[in-house]
């Protein structure tokens, strides 16, 4: 009789499991398409949303600005930064009254179509070069590039140089031989495609939080708001994945192709620029600041240190600034450094400071030529 019972409830379970999971998902979904509607019309109303065939797919091209101004500067996020055309423009507010400034969104990220393309290094920088070509926005170009944003800039302005007129590296990539020797190239997998799936679904809004920090106090609302949404729809795509599963080929081919030109080049130093303990311990308070905001599960990060400790990690920059930073910019030519000691997202924690370096280097160079 027992049996028959327990037999009876696992007929039963598994429709019933099944039908719960089906429910789910379809409320998710429909939610998640209601809710996107509503966001995309916002992003639309906010001067985000334009996107430009660049053949099988679209990226999205961003203007903003004096499109009668001087340079055309031309905004590279670094490695999954969906949102970097909003969270950026703290900084880019020091140089929009005067310039253009343009956020082209590689495949997969924000607003950008998702592609099976492999994201190598030259497939990337022709998308961005069609994109901006298809979008009327011609060159000569400022590029600015944040992290691996930098390897794309690189390698643009050494194989293109007459549609370069200057380049400013936020923190950018330093490239070296050894650049990302501990990350194996990878292949999307079918797990990397079943995640990307669901977040199309929209079950990626359950986890943002814990993918998307809230931003630092200055930020509105509203920005926030625009952040999430473009951060949500990065992690519907494979594309982003692919390119991290590349960045160590990228990496190497950008390192070896690099051809010393005359391009005006500024590097923005954060992650290796402390000098001082005090620069150590401004940028722990800054980041335990959003340790607590967050509510991150992690203990808060130290703000003070003895005096081996501080100088053995500003030794330690010191060297990797002589080493490999100096190095990767004696080889492009015509490159200064600027140390801006910080986190890694300096635009982020010193948009002022960032956006008057990079203001004071364009004011420097030759009137364009338009």
């Amino acid at each position: 009789m027992k049996r028959k019972k327990l037999s009876r409830i696992v007929v039963w379970f598994f429709p019933v499991l099944f039908a719960v999971l089906l429910l789910l998902t379809l409320g998710t979904w429909i939610c998640h398409l209601v809710k996107t509607d509503r966001e995309l019309a916002l992003l639309k109303e906010k001067g985000y949303y334009d996107p430009v065939s660049v053949g099988d797919y679209s990226l999205n091209v961003a203007k903003f600005g004096n499109e009668e101004g001087g340079y055309t500067i031309v905004a590279l996020a670094g490695i999954g930064m969906g949102d970097f055309p909003v969270v950026a423009r703290r900084m880019t507010a020091h140089l929009e009254r005067d310039n253009t400034v343009v956020f082209v969104d590689r495949a997969g990220y924000g607003l950008s179509d998702d592609t099976n393309r492999e994201m190598t290094l030259e497939n990337i920088v022709e998308d961005y070069r069609a994109a901006l070509k298809n979008a009327g926005v011609e060159p000569p170009y400022v590029l600015m590039a944040h992290s691996i944003g930098g390897v794309y800039a690189t390698w643009w302005a050494g194989k293109y140089p007459d549609e370069i007129e200057a380049a400013v590296f936020l923190d950018g990539t330093q490239l070296s031989e050894t650049t990302y020797d501990d990350e194996p190239d990878s292949a999307v997998t079918f797990e990397d495609r079943a995640l990307a799936f669901l977040a199309k679904l929209g079950f990626s809004r359950y986890v943002l939080r814990s993918e998307h920090y809230l931003y630092p106090d200055g930020f509105s609302e509203e920005e926030q708001v625009l952040g999430d949404v473009l951060d949500l729809m990065t992690q519907d795509s494979v594309a982003p994945v692919s390119e991290s599963g590349l960045r160590r080929q990228n990496a190497r081919i950008a390192w070896s192709g690099i051809i010393a030109n005359d391009i005006p080049k500024l590097y923005i130093c954060s992650s290796w620029g402390a000098q001082t303990k005090e620069d150590l311990i401004e940028r722990n308070q800054w980041l335990n600041r959003q340790i607590a905001k967050n509510h991150v599960d992690q203990p808060l990060l130290r703000t003070d240190y003895d005096v081996e400790t501080s100088e053995k990690i500003l030794n330690r920059m010191a060297e990797l600034r002589q080493t490999i930073l100096s190095p990767y910019a004696d080889k492009m030519g015509n490159c200064r450094i600027v140390l801006l000691p910080g986190i890694h997202a300096i635009y982020e924690q010193k948009p002022d400071a960032c956006g008057k370096l990079v203001k004071d280097f364009l004011s420097a160079l030759p009137a364009p030529e338009r």
